[in-house]
């Protein structure tokens, strides 16, 4: 795991999620970040070199934190979506009024289609962990092959 339930509940405080929906979701998230910065050759760069500079190391930590609430919000409009037939924005009691999200968000365009969820995911990994290097020096979105290959572990890949 890149991050623990008490590094996420400290830097999310009163919003951050349960434990046990953080656990089902870091692991998506985790997921999601290694197939996005694993290269051709296969090698998720977070599990050979996870980034020893602090800086880089807390940007990895906080876009799983980020992707992990991003997920969250996802799993929710969808609920809504399925029990109310739309995103609401806005609901009233006397003579019952709801209204329903109109336009794009990014989290109604990433319900719309699987394909829009992983542009979503990317571009919030994108935006985030650019420029940001693993414990080799190597950029976590360089997608070729890695460099450093013989000297890992080729199970931890």
């Amino acid at each position: 795991m890149y991050i623990e339930y008490e590094y996420y509940k400290t830097l999310y405080g009163d919003k951050a999620l349960a434990e046990n929906e953080f656990n089902r979701l870091s692991w998506d998230a985790e997921r999601e970040i290694d197939k996005a910065t694993c290269g051709i050759d296969g090698v998720k760069k977070l599990k050979v070199a996870f980034p020893t500079n602090r800086y880089d190391a807390e940007v990895v930590k906080r876009c799983v934190c980020d992707l992990i609430d991003f997920l969250s919000q996802l799993e929710k409009a969808q609920s809504i979506m399925i029990n109310d037939g739309g995103i609401v924005s806005s609901k009233s009691a006397g003579n019952e009024s709801i209204s329903y999200v109109n336009g794009d968000t990014v989290v109604t365009s990433a319900l719309r289609s699987a394909r829009g969820k992983e542009i979503a995911i990317c571009s919030l990994i994108t935006e985030k962990l650019r420029d940001v290097k693993d414990a080799n020096g190597i950029n976590l979105l360089y997608l070729g092959s890695y460099p450093y290959m013989a000297r890992c572990n080729h199970d931890e890949i």
